[in-house]
């Protein structure tokens, strides 16, 4: 009999695709007395039970939804791991009342790492850990520009009741040399950055 915290664990697995150990705990044990060592036994348990699955040969194990769509050696791990960082970050704040993780958007346009609505805004995500080409970003960044004029995002925009124009959030290590007016570009090394942008204000919640 699964728990209302077993399934909380296979449901952000789903969505993240996978999570370490001390991720899982930030997210889901942070209210219990010794985080670490009830994780621990929960996700052995779920282990166990053919629920997950996990890579042993890293400390603290990383945890994957069983089945997976993710190898254990694939090269993407570190990057979905990054998108947990990010959630785990801006959830310090405040919960998005959306967030999905590489959706495609229309035919022939965009797949943002992640598409979320928080604070009645919303913000494609793109988190670079490996440096794009001018022209690759030049590339990503028009579109943005031709998905925003399409008709399914009017229709979408209408839906989610946004109180500003969509975000293009670029979390890189160092900002790129981008001048493009027609999209609202947000650049930080973190999510915690956001609160160091002018331009938005985010409310505790």
């Amino acid at each position: 009999m699964l728990r209302s915290r077993d399934k909380k664990i296979i449901q952000a697995l789903d969505l993240f695709k996978c999570m370490t150990r001390d991720q899982i705990v930030r997210l889901l044990f942070s209210d219990v007395k010794n985080p670490i060592t009830s994780a621990n036994f929960v996700l052995k348990r779920l282990r166990r039970d053919g629920y997950i699955d996990a890579k042993i040969d890293e400390q603290p194990y990383i945890y994957f939804p069983e089945p997976s769509s993710v190898k254990k050696t694939s090269q993407k791990i570190k990057h979905y791991l990054a998108i947990v960082d990010f959630y785990i970050g801006i959830c310090q704040y405040k919960s998005p009342s959306v967030f999905v993780v590489e959706k495609r958007f229309g035919s022939g346009y965009i797949q943002p790492d992640i598409f979320m609505v928080w604070n009645k805004m919303a913000f494609f995500v793109e988190i670079q850990l490996s440096r794009y080409s001018s022209d690759l970003m030049k590339n990503k960044l028009k579109r943005y520009i031709n998905y925003f004029g399409a008709e399914e995002w009017n229709f979408k925009n209408k839906t989610y009741e946004l109180s500003t124009s969509p975000y293009v959030w670029i979390v890189s290590k160092s900002p790129y040399a981008i001048s493009e007016e027609k999209l609202q570009i947000i650049q930080t090394s973190r999510a915690e950055g956001i609160l160091h942008n002018k331009t938005i204000s985010i409310k505790h919640g």
